[in-house]
């Protein structure tokens, strides 16, 4: 790899990315002063970060300045363009001059504030990565997932799905009364923390309070005297969805979009797709991910799951994947059942716990 291919390289490992205001993605890199950008997707984000390092990358060089020390990177390009000086000559400093302005342009063309006067030779396009291509090549039709949500009521699920996911083994007891309470009219639960450890105590009553702010439930209390929870869930379809599954699909997208963030990998995410047939079926399915060097199709169950897992061998067949790329996310299933259950269909089998590491495996 050469010097310049090296630093790019390096510095893209060391991208930072957040989400920002407007439902984009903010990437910057520690050190590079200046260097930010936005997209509404990871993959353009990070395209877009990549352009933007370039640019910064030939100023600095054509500059004769110090190039920030990166991670992963030699100091040989920084000592580089600091050896080489920029010649007395006047024909020499105008064509440094024409450089700087023409990457000047470039840059404020790329963020939209003014236009070149002759057209830029277009760019060789990266393969894309859009799961709706892909799957359009196999036969199928792909509708994205409404779910009808406001933005507070995103930030609220996203944040109930978070805290559950992370600490299901201390609120595994009173997420099944809640999950029992869906079914119920009026939605009442009572759960005791008795035998709790007063650590887990404070974790189930703030679960609770977490639901309470957001609206999740209607009425919630603690008696700190007989140590038992009293509640009733909101009376609507969107609390019945999070509970009976919803926030375990959105804990698992959490999951992935961290570790192919923390990796530097695009990709292409979906939560909650329909699948179309052209015989006019339609299969849900929970999350589809398309790297480079995969795809993926994950399932979520928080309870009986053994009626869907012939429907998903015919789905991994229709999407030309290996069953082992289909990903069975079994909430609090011991790791001895989901071997038996990966030798017995070929799918890769998870818990909660196990998610992250059968992920990176999975993903190389």
């Amino acid at each position: 790899m050469g010097l310049i291919s090296e630093y790019l390289s390096a510095a893209l490992r060391q991208a930072r990315y957040k989400p920002s205001e407007g439902g984009f993605i903010e990437a910057s890199v520690p050190g590079l002063s200046g260097v930010m950008v936005r997209g509404r997707t990871f993959e353009e984000c990070r395209e877009r970060l990549q352009d933007e390092l370039e640019l910064y990358l030939a100023r600095t060089l054509l500059a004769h300045e110090a190039l920030p020390e990166i991670p992963g990177a030699s100091g040989a390009l920084q000592a580089l363009a600091l050896e080489i000086h920029p010649s007395a000559s006047l024909v020499e400093q105008t064509i440094l001059q024409t450089a700087r302005t023409i990457l000047e342009e470039v840059r404020l063309l790329r963020r939209g504030g003014g236009s070149p006067e002759k057209p830029r030779t277009p760019e060789a396009r990266r393969p894309s990565l859009r799961i709706s291509e892909y799957v359009q090549e196999g036969g199928l039709g792909l509708q994205p997932a409404h779910n009808g949500l406001s933005e507070a009521e995103e930030k609220i699920f996203e944040r109930v799905s978070s805290f559950l996911g992370e600490r299901y083994s201390s609120l595994e007891g009173l997420y099944q009364k809640l999950k029992a309470a869906t079914q119920k009219n009026g939605g009442e639960f009572q759960y005791s923390l008795a035998s709790l450890s007063q650590q887990d105590i404070g974790t189930n009553t703030q679960l609770c309070t977490l639901l309470k702010e957001g609206g999740l439930l209607k009425s919630y209390t603690y008696s700190s005297k007989q140590r038992r929870i009293y509640g009733r869930l909101s009376d609507d379809s969107k609390t019945r969805s999070l509970l009976t599954g919803g926030w375990l699909e959105r804990y698992a997208r959490q999951v992935v979009q961290l570790t192919l963030r923390r990796r530097n990998i695009p990709h292409d995410l979906l939560l909650n797709p329909v699948l179309l047939y052209p015989n006019g079926d339609r299969f849900e399915v929970d999350l589809l991910l398309r790297t480079p060097q995969l795809f993926l199709l994950l399932e979520c169950k928080t309870g009986g799951y053994e009626e869907n897992l012939e429907r998903h061998q015919r789905i991994a067949a229709d999407l030309r994947i290996p069953a082992k790329q289909v990903l069975y996310l079994l909430l609090g299933v011991p790791e001895t059942v989901l071997d038996e259950l990966s030798r017995q269909w070929g799918f890769t089998f998870v818990n909660e716990k196990t998610l992250p590491e059968r992920l990176e495996r999975l993903l190389g």
